[in-house]
C-alpha cells in the first residue's frame, strides 16, 4: 500500500496503517505492544488512541 491507500497513523515515527495491522494480527494485542513492535506511540503519543481504536476494531471484527 502507499499514499492514501495505507495512511500513516504515526506521524512522529511514520508508521503506516498496515504495519500496525500486521502486528495486530501477529498478536499485539494492546497500545504497548504495538508501540513495542512498531514504534507507533513512541514519539508524542498523539496516534495511541488510535492505535487503541485499530485494535478495538480488529477485536469487534474477529468476534462477529
Amino acid at each position: 500500500m502507499s499514499g492514501s491507500d495505507d495512511p500513516l497513523i504515526c506521524l512522529c515515527v511514520r508508521v503506516p496503517e498496515s504495519e500496525i495491522m500486521a502486528a495486530i494480527r501477529a498478536g499485539h494485542r494492546d497500545a504497548a505492544a504495538v508501540r513495542d513492535e512498531t514504534g507507533a506511540g513512541s514519539g508524542c503519543g498523539d496516534c495511541v488512541v488510535e492505535v487503541e481504536d485499530l485494535i478495538a476494531w480488529t477485536d469487534s471484527a474477529t468476534r462477529a
